[in-house]
């Protein structure tokens, strides 16, 4: 389906007339749009300072560092205290990338918005740096950071949601993504202890520790090849699924399938190790966990293995 008219449909479904005023689509695509008209200097719109996303929706209100933080006498700690949003602070980050790439109204996805995941390590490598984050192997911090970040808010929205017919399949996706974080971030050292069950609240209080733990954390070579090895070593978990667990596997396949890609970009490009059949495997891994309906979980498995081997000669 075309972009237009996928987006057509969405707002038709959810009976919006108008998509460039509507707040549940300009609060993510068009945020100024927000703004009381009040708010801005004379002569100045929400449309005339820009109809997407601009400065403000990462840095913050402009009105107390826009006329300094270009200034050259002026160091990070000044742009902070002056107002600006401390972004090299990777949870800062987190929480100030995670509202809008990640959290969507479970009726929203119901009615066809596609999905979203929240990743950090990727949106940052994409995103034109007009920044240089210091320190060497921040790959693994920015992915854990992030993922763990992604489980807070889906904690959050399912322990806040309200039960709504119209908004079932969206929430089933939600549930489904939170099994999958979860279970991917207790193979790691750091949320090994993440509590069990369906304790949202809990689950909560305890990915945010995390988040503000993995952002302070020190990597190295050993310590990224060691969580590869663990994430590669579930290949026993990816097995027969059926039509009630398909899903479910898919989505979990899915983000162990970017954790494998951060980890082996870390690798290659800071630890010398490059191998053109794990790409090939990773690449694989992706195009397994797309079949949500009928995943495959044998075939996606033998990808683990094909990886375990090339890491084995590392």
């Amino acid at each position: 389906m075309a972009q237009a008219s996928w987006s057509a449909q969405l707002t038709q479904n959810l009976g919006i007339a108008n998509p460039y005023t509507s707040a549940r689509c300009t609060v993510c695509h068009a945020p100024l749009q927000t703004v009381a008209a009040d708010k801005f200097i004379s002569g100045m719109s929400a449309l005339k300072a820009g109809a997407g996303v601009s400065c403000e929706s990462c840095h913050g209100p402009a009105e107390y560092w826009l006329r300094t933080h270009t200034r050259l006498d002026y160091d990070h700690a000044k742009r902070v205290a002056i107002g600006m949003r401390d972004m090299k602070d990777l949870y800062s980050r987190a929480n100030a990338c995670v509202g809008c790439h990640q959290n969507l109204d479970p009726e929203i996805v119901a009615n066809g918005h596609v999905p979203l995941t929240f990743e950090l390590d990727d949106y940052d490598t994409r995103e034109t740096a007009h920044w240089k984050d210091e320190g060497a192997w921040l790959g693994p911090k920015r992915w854990l950071t992030g993922q763990a970040v992604a489980l807070r808010e889906v904690s959050w929205m399912l322990a806040t949601s309200k039960p709504n017919p119209g908004a079932a399949e969206g929430m089933k996706d939600m549930q489904d993504r939170w099994q999958a974080l979860s279970w991917l971030l207790r193979k790691t050292d750091a949320g090994r202890n993440l509590p069990g069950g369906s304790d949202y609240t809990g689950m909560q209080n305890s990915s945010d520790r995390l988040a503000r733990a993995a952002a302070g954390e020190t990597w190295n070579k050993a310590s990224a090849t060691k969580l590869l090895r663990t994430l590669i070593g579930t290949s026993k978990e990816f097995g027969k699924t059926n039509a009630e667990n398909s899903s479910a596997a898919a989505k979990r396949g899915y983000l162990l399938a970017i954790a494998v890609r951060r980890l082996y970009l870390s690798l290659k490009n800071e630890g010398g190790f490059q191998s053109a059949n794990v790409e090939k495997a990773i690449d694989a891994m992706f195009q397994f966990a797309k079949g949500e309906t009928a995943f495959d979980g044998d075939g996606y498995a033998s990808m683990l293995l094909q990886i375990e081997v090339e890491l084995a000669k590392l």
